[in-house]
């Protein structure tokens, strides 16, 4: 786990360089509105994430059941993986040939949107829907890329992701300084697809070849051993339902306050959750690291025991909110100097929400095959209902910082202290 860490640390700064010079060209250079809308757009795109039908997490489990075919094999002395990487090919096969349906569909409603609008001489590059057209069909391309990018995860190449990942940042920053100064910030929302798609692509790359699969339309055809009677959607459909409920709860606070609160309290928020988010993304990157070694000891049939790394990441997640509250005046000059304030609640609302998402984390990934799979996606469904209801709830009282605290309570009633409950009867 030392290994992500360290890769995440390196990359740590220059995500957060990359973060805050995206914002401050948007902000700066051309408007607090184009900056709300921006961040509200781009939101939309995780939402997205269920098209690949749940079969990237399962790919995850699958390469590091392939991985643990191979650290077997090492150990009884045999050399040939042949059979295990036949059944991993057969498993992508599928996975690739079922999730090309709804990739394809989403492309030919994106680009049937935009030829309808310019078949009627509208300027769909300033409209909301005409942008999000766009960035549909950007975002859909991705979908067999993003699968094929799990595997890296999977058989504990956890590092190269996390380097490949900076791709991300770097490329939102590149295309958003250049729309900026071409005067088309209104092209700003289609970013994060194109810099997903950039990511994705490298990604899928390296996760083929770390299986020794050829990177190539060849994936698309099933091996002579194809193993069709596996019921592969048994492993994928609480994935699906997992990465529908989690975005829909976590990414869509802009989305609730852009209905009931102010555009200022839609930017005051952006800003304050992009001071959080590298923090997030750091200790995700290290929790993802966990999910391999979980799977091993699952298909092993060994317990998971995460307390002591549940611990630690609450601990570390408590010293990095202390600090961020008392950097944050600092931050905010430096990026929207006098345009948009961020007030103490709200930074205090994010910090609960983080302590809590942090500490959820090695929870998650020790629950993340069979049945554990399966009860965690039905958690995240009560968390994801009761999340919306205390939204809408706490926004009046609360203003910006409504949504955080939200989620901070759905978290921690929902999910950590069932899961932690079920996790020590050894029920899951």
């Amino acid at each position: 786990m030392a290994g992500p860490l360290a890769a995440r640390l390196f990359t740590y700064p220059i995500s957060i360089a990359c973060s805050l010079l995206t914002a401050g060209i948007l902000i700066q250079g051309a408007s607090v509105e184009d900056y709300a809308g921006y961040t509200l757009v781009a939101s939309l795109l995780p939402l997205l994430a269920f098209l690949d039908l749940g079969f990237g997490g399962a790919v995850t489990n699958w390469a590091a059941e392939y991985s643990d075919s191979g650290d077997r094999s090492a150990g009884d002395g045999t050399r040939s993986r042949r059979p295990a990487r036949l059944k991993l090919r057969s498993r992508l096969a599928h996975s690739l040939r079922v999730t090309t349906i709804p990739m394809m569909l989403c492309v030919f409603l994106a680009l049937a949107g935009l030829i309808w609008a310019v078949a009627g001489n509208l300027s769909w590059l300033d409209m909301p829907g005409g942008i999000l057209m766009l960035a549909l069909a950007v975002y859909c391309v991705t979908i067999p890329f993003s699968i094929l990018s799990k595997m890296l995860v999977g058989t504990g190449r956890t590092s190269t992701w996390i380097f490949i990942q900076l791709i991300q940042p770097v490329t939102a920053l590149v295309v958003v300084a250049t729309v900026v100064a071409l005067h088309s910030a209104s092209l700003a929302p289609v970013t994060p697809s194109i810099a997903l798609l950039a990511m994705c692509f490298l990604g899928a790359i390296y996760g083929v070849r770390s299986v020794r699969l050829p990177f190539s339309l060849e994936l698309y055809r099933h091996p002579e051993a194809a193993h069709r009677e596996e019921k592969l959607f048994s492993a994928a459909w609480p994935m699906m339902i997992i990465l529908v409920a989690n975005p829909l709860a976590l990414s869509t606070d802009r989305l609730i306050l852009s209905q009931v609160a102010t555009t200022d309290d839609v930017a005051s928020y952006s800003l304050a959750a992009q001071m959080f988010s590298p923090a997030l993304a750091l200790l995700s990157a290290t929790g993802l690291s966990l999910w391999p070694i979980f799977a091993k000891r699952r298909f092993r049939g060994e317990a998971t025991r995460p307390w002591a790394m549940t611990a630690s990441f609450g601990a570390v997640a408590l010293v990095v909110s202390g600090g961020l509250y008392l950097i944050s005046p600092w931050f905010v000059s430096l990026v929207a100097g006098d345009k948009i304030e961020l007030t103490t609640s709200l930074i205090l609302c994010l910090s609960a929400a983080f302590v809590v998402q942090a500490i959820q984390l090695p929870l998650g990934m020790s629950m993340m095959q069979g049945r554990a799979l399966k009860v965690q996606a039905f958690l995240l469904v009560l968390m994801f209902a009761s999340k919306f209801a205390l939204s809408f709830a706490f926004i009046p009282i609360l203003g910006s910082g409504g949504p955080a605290l939200a989620t901070a309570i759905s978290i921690l009633v929902c999910q950590v202290i069932p899961g932690a409950w079920l996790l020590l009867r050894k029920t899951v």
